[in-house]
């Protein structure tokens, strides 16, 4: 999978679970919610595991409204066009197969300029993901910390 030249940041996350990413997203969102557009692109549906855990969550009211609002359920790439142009950071969430993760990067690649960041969410339990190598190929890779 090439990562380098994507864009200006190439993040990646290994996770065990659904639950698990949404933990390890969730002070990075946080943080950035403010400043910065949000677009999830799933091959699964998080709606039902990320409500569960905003509800469990001690963070404030308004901050679990906007991060439910970013469409946990979202299949559609093209969505991407609806953020271009736009003067905050654009984060593009990628969670699925491998094989879904880098068709899904191929496809940015090829559309949008390289101003977007993109954060690879890998699954350890999939065959394809080998985290040695992975690991190699991205410069940030996030990990779970204190909301």
């Amino acid at each position: 999978m090439t990562t380098k030249e994507l864009g200006k940041n190439k993040i990646c996350l290994f996770c065990a679970s659904d639950y698990h990413l949404e933990m390890i997203l969730l002070p990075y969102i946080k943080e950035r919610i403010n400043t910065s557009k949000f677009v999830i692109i799933s091959q699964k549906d998080l709606e039902p595991t990320m409500k569960v855990l905003l509800n469990r969550v001690n963070i404030d009211e308004k901050t679990k409204k906007r991060i439910w609002n970013l469409n946990w359920k979202e299949k559609d790439i093209s969505k991407i066009e609806d953020f271009v142009g736009e003067k905050k950071e654009i984060n593009i969430i990628i969670n699925g197969e491998f094989d879904y993760i880098k068709n899904v990067n191929n496809y940015i690649k090829r559309n949008f300029e390289n101003n977007l960041t993109v954060i690879d969410c890998f699954h350890v339990s999939d065959v394809n993901v080998n985290i040695e190598e992975l690991s190699k190929e991205y410069k940030y890779i996030l990990n779970t910390r204190k909301i």
